[in-house]
This record gives structure tokens, sequence and C-alpha cells, in this order.
């Protein structure tokens, strides 16, 4: 009775965080596309295109300077927290801010002294140099934030750092709105500034006020204490970078060799499934990993941990796969009319999603174990094996070989990252998981050919069907376990 017990609170407790994440994301992401809908009425197609120039370059020059301490702060905090050890948890949590307010400092001073170059880069020129220097403190305050949100999650104030993320969304449009209105592409940097300010300041009263903010910046004890951190970090950013990476190179080559439209139709097909899997996996960071960081001396205790993640977060994406198998071809049809190519790539990406279910759990086993290595050769194989996918799948099958192509990738990186995981630390999956993803994936497969085969009364009515039985299926799965 009592490992039952214990099983019911730990699927309560991951349904309750992906519950909590998953709204979070959604209001998030509903208050991102009106927030860009209406920028993009003020200042226009060249207004929001500089904004998210300036946007993406920045969040370059942030990873790249971070040394994913953002990341990594988690599993060092968190296993003290979990050890009832306060004194060394305060010490740990002073040797992250200590290290992010250092990277802030460079971060931010090499992004003003590049500022140049990123507008070479980002433009072709350099008439945004000016416009680059003023942005370079966003680098800082978006490192100090990382820092304050390991915080947060590691010491499992979830419900803090939820809403930290939905405040901050909410004063990023009720500041960037008015200014651009009344500024209109002059108001666009000093925006993106004060947003980025208004998100620490916004996390920082979360924290500051659980734990109060000290920095021992000149002590060599504090810095030497935080290098097995850093070299995790940058183990993180490497996979970030690794996977900016294979994007940025499918995204160019359709560019340089099919045409710029098939470039915009693949974009919003990766928006959208990239929105649709923030509403399940946003937890797994912000819960998941701080929780399996506790965990690491006993491989026994992941294995359980990582399959009960696992069989939560199937159960939640699939339904909401075959939803989107069936409903976004009404979506595209209102919000985005000249872009219905998207629709079947999008289906395909998502079936990629179910698979994701079940490996990124066990992907962070690697993490967790400081095996970073393993986890950069996960990542690594991954990456080159979906650019390789995509752009086969286009020159064999089409536009329908893009989706087709991520759907596999998420196949191969299921199996590459299960292989990996029982030959390192002996995690396989049990009965009861392999079956459930048997079901699962057999009532995916049916909801494609529905909505292959099937139009009209018959389309809706065999879809409807079908996402029926997946929610039944699911709710008998949870209810069983709870």
């Amino acid at each position: 009775m009592r490992k039952t017990g214990e099983h019911s609170n730990i699927y309560n407790h991951i349904l309750k965080c992906i519950g909590l994440f998953g709204s979070v994301q959604g209001l998030i992401a509903l208050g991102t596309f009106v927030r860009s809908v209406i920028i993009a009425r003020l200042i226009g197609q060249v207004g929001y295109g500089l904004n998210e120039s300036f946007n993406r370059t920045i969040n370059l020059a942030k990873s790249a300077t971070d040394l994913g301490v953002g990341f990594s702060a988690v599993k060092k905090i968190s296993e003290y927290y979990s050890d009832n050890n306060p004194q060394a948890m305060y010490n740990a949590i002073g040797v992250v801010r200590s290290w992010a307010f250092l990277t802030a400092i460079i971060g931010s001073v090499i992004a003003f002294a590049l500022a140049s170059l990123f507008s070479m880069w980002a433009f072709k020129n350099s008439d945004y140099t000016a416009s680059f220097m003023m942005l370079s403190p966003m680098v800082a305050f978006a490192a100090v934030m990382g820092g304050e949100m390991a915080v947060l999650k590691a010491t499992r104030m979830i419900k803090q750092a939820a809403m930290s993320q939905l405040f901050s969304a909410i004063a990023a449009i009720l500041v960037s709105v008015p200014l651009i209105w009344k500024m209109r592409l002059e108001g666009l940097v000093p925006s993106l500034v004060i947003v980025s300010l208004a998100g620490l300041i916004i996390t920082a009263c979360y924290s500051f006020h659980a734990y109060p903010y000290r920095l021992k910046l000149f002590s060599r004890h504090v810095y030497s204490s935080g290098v097995d951190m850093i070299k995790l970090g940058i183990c993180f950013t490497v996979s970030t970078f690794l996977s900016a990476g294979a994007y940025s190179i499918i995204s160019n080559w359709m560019s340089s060799n099919i045409n710029t439209s098939v470039t915009g139709v693949y974009s919003i097909s990766n928006l959208l499934i990239s929105y649709l899997g923030l509403l399940v996996f946003s937890a797994v960071d912000s819960d998941y990993f701080p929780r399996l960081s506790t965990l690491y001396k006993s491989n026994l205790k992941i294995r359980v941990l990582a399959i009960r993640q696992s069989e939560v977060s199937l159960i939640l994406i699939t339904p909401l796969v075959l939803l989107f198998f069936f409903g976004i071809p009404v979506f595209i049809d209102i919000f985005f009319p000249n872009f219905k190519e998207s629709v079947p790539i999008a289906q395909l990406m998502a079936v990629g999603l179910v698979f994701k279910s079940v490996t990124m759990p066990v992907a962070y086993i690697s993490l967790v174990k400081s095996d970073s290595k393993v986890f950069l050769i996960q990542e690594f194989l991954f990456d080159a094996f979906l650019v390789a996918a995509v752009i086969g799948g286009y020159k064999i099958m089409g536009m329908w070989g893009i989706g087709a192509a991520f759907a596999l990738a998420g196949l191969f990186d299921w199996i590459i990252v299960s292989v990996i995981a029982y030959v390192r630390y002996r995690y396989c999956i049990n009965r009861q998981l392999a079956f459930m993803i048997l079901v699962q994936s057999v009532l995916v497969f049916a909801g494609y050919i529905v909505l292959s085969c099937c139009s009209g009364p018959a389309y809706w009515g065999f879809g409807l069907t079908v996402c029926c039985c997946s929610c039944l299926y699911s709710y008998y799965c949870y209810h069983k376990r709870s």
C-alpha cells in the first residue's frame, strides 16, 4: 500500500505541475501572439522584422556568455535542498548568484563591444550599431534572471516560478504596446530593454523575498566551488547551439535550394508545434529536472521517476496531438490563410511529440549524472539525423517529407536515448509504459489514417471518435495509477 501511495503522489504531483506550467505557457503564448499582432499592426512588417532580429541576436549573445548557469544551478542547489542542509544550500545560492552576476557583466560588456559585428551579422550593415549598444544591458538582465529562476525551481517554489513568467509576459504587453504606439519604430529598442528589466524585477521579487540577495564577488572559494556547475552549464549551452545550428541549417538550406515561401511554411509549422509541446513539456525543466537531480545516486529511483514522468507526459500529449490533427486546418484557415501548405507538415511534426514525451525524461538522466559527453552525443546524433532526414525527405517526398522527417527523427531519438540509457544506467521501461506507448501509437496512427482518407462528416465523425478513445484511455491509465 505504501508503494501504491507513493506512486499516486508522484502522479498527482507531476500532473499538478504540468497543469500549472501548461496553463501558464498557454496564457503566455496567447499574450505573445496578441502582442505580436499589435506590434505588427503598429510598426508594420519592417518593424516586426527588426523586433525579431534584435531578439534573436541578443538571445544568441546571452546564450553564448551566460555559461548555462541558469540551467546547471538547478542541479547544484537541488541536491542541498533535498538533503535538508540549509547552510550548504544558502552557500550554493550565493555561488550561483555570484557566477550569474559575473557572467552578466562580462556578457553585457561583450555585447556592447561587438555591437557593430552584431549589426553586420543581422542586417549586413552597421546602421544598427547604436541600437545593439543600447540593447546590451538585456544580456545582463537575462543572465541574472536566469540565476534567480534557477533558485526558484531548485527550491521547489514552482508556483512562484510560474507566476513570475506569467506576470513578465503581462508586463511585456503593458510596457511595449504603449511605447511603440507612441514612438513607433523609435520605441522598439527602449521597449525591449524595459521589458527585459521588468522580467528581472518580477522574478527577483519572488526569489529575493525567499532568499535575500547576497554576493561574494571577490571570493576565490566561491568561484572554484562553482567549476563543476559551469562545466555542466557549458555542456547544456553547447547542446543548445547544436540544436539552434541544426534548425538554422534547415532554414538556410530551404531558402537557398527551394524558395523562401517553403521556409515560411516550415517556420509556421515549427512555431505551432513548439507552442503545443510547451503545454506539456514546460514542466520538465521547471519541476522534473530539480527532483531528478536529488536522486542521482540511485539508478532505481531515477528509473521510477523517469517512467512516471513519461507516463503522465504521454497520457496528456497524445489527446492533444489528435485534437491538433483535426483542429489545425481550421486554425490555419482563420489565422494564417496564406499558409495552408503548413497543415500536413504540422500534423506529421506533431507525431514527433508523442516520442518526445517518453524521450525527454530519459535524456535528462545523463545531465543528472553529470555525464556531459553522453548528453552531447545524444544531442549531436539527433540534430545530425534531423538535418539529413529533412533534406532527404523533401527530395524524396516534397513538402510531406519535411513533416515525416520530424516524426522519424522523434522515433530515432527515442531509440538512441533509450539504448544509451540502458547501457550506461541500466534504465529500461516497464511493461505498463510499453503497453501504453503501443496503444497510444495505434490511436495516433488511426487518427492520421482518418485525416488522410476521410472528408466531410466522416472526417469529423471518425476523428472525434479517435480523440475520445485517446482521452478515455488516458483517463483510465491515470485513474488506475493514481
